[in-house]
């Protein structure tokens, strides 16, 4: 029982380094560095090694009766696919910028652009303002790739709107995409082991240890399916952001004939009278003023004559004549 438990121990230990290599890194699975290559080599290394393992330690294991059942089944590992097996896979997205004389209609063909190129509208936006200048769409477009460029132009080509900014970018993923279905395949490979393991299993314990290592590889192989779809989706339908604005009035140009003299006349008429209201304006300002300073002004006048003292006269004397 102690041989078979040790055998048991063993085999899972293998089991799941394979499944730590096959599922390491999950995180960077996007990031597409220049290691994706040396993972995916350490895990062949990995499972040809854990393949030679229990091909040596079955024999081994015989006397204890029966351990030798739950050694990881013999199987010769699948040569993981050269990259130009695979088709390239490459992120379309585009942003355009449009004018447009009414903007409800040209939001209309855009948005039936986008379904005759059969793809749809992930996201869309209308404000319906009062005046046509204050009215603005944007369009969130999703296409076949196979439809992208048709799409773009006709979008160009709608009656009455023109194009202000264009702009494309495409971002090549199949390193990345590759990457995730050798990690997949390596963990499928991982929970068929384990699934073996699980028939063979003979106590509680083992059942529940084997379980418990099934379930992290499964957990592991269905985020990468989901990645997998996500990469899926994003390379199969391209991205085309749309906003489409007013056309903006411009001002009118002055005449280059000169002027005329009823022009002359009128403006000048304009002006004076612009002159005479700045003119009446002071002068009832002045007014104003006059009449607060008139009380005060009134008060020191009346104040001054009362106290003034009129001068004594001067008394002048005649000279008597001599005898």
């Amino acid at each position: 029982m102690r041989i078979r438990n040790l055998a048991l121990a063993a085999t899972l230990g293998l089991a799941a380094t394979l499944a730590g290599c096959g599922g390491g890194g999950d995180n960077d699975a996007y990031s597409g560095d220049d290691d994706d290559g040396g993972a995916r080599a350490g895990q062949g290394v990995n499972l040809y090694s854990a393949s030679q393992a229990g091909d040596a330690a079955a024999p081994a294991d015989k006397s204890g009766g029966g351990a030798e059942a739950l050694a990881p089944g013999d199987g010769e590992g699948e040569p993981l696919p050269s990259s130009a097996e695979f088709d390239r896979k490459i992120i379309f997205n585009a942003t355009m910028s449009l004018e447009a004389g009414d903007v409800s209609k040209a939001f209309n063909e855009a948005s039936a652009l986008a379904r005759s190129s059969g793809g749809y509208l992930e996201r869309s936006s209308f404000a319906n303002a009062a005046e046509e200048k204050d009215r603005t769409a944007s369009l969130t477009i999703r296409v076949p790739v196979q439809n992208y460029e048709s799409l773009i132009a006709n979008l160009r080509g709608i009656e009455g709107v023109r194009v202000l900014t264009e702009g494309s970018k495409s971002t090549e993923v199949t390193e990345q995409y590759t990457d995730l279905q050798s990690r997949l395949r390596n963990l499928q490979s991982t929970e068929q082991q384990y699934l073996s393991l699980l028939k063979e299993a003979k106590t509680i314990q083992e059942i529940l240890t084997v379980q418990d290592r099934l379930s992290g590889v499964r957990s592991q192989i269905e985020q990468i399916q989901g990645r997998l779809k996500v990469l899926d989706s994003l390379t199969e339908f391209a991205t085309v952001d749309l906003s489409i604005t007013p056309v903006v009035a411009k001002a009118e140009a002055p005449s280059s004939g000169g002027l005329k003299l009823t022009e002359v006349w009128t403006e000048s008429w304009a002006t004076s009278l612009e002159a005479a209201r700045y003119v009446a304006a002071a002068g009832m300002v002045g007014v104003v003023a006059f009449a607060w300073l008139a009380v005060p002004l009134g008060v020191v006048f009346v104040a001054a004559r009362r106290f003034r003292r009129p001068a004594a006269p001067v008394a002048t004397t005649t000279p008597e004549p001599s005898a």
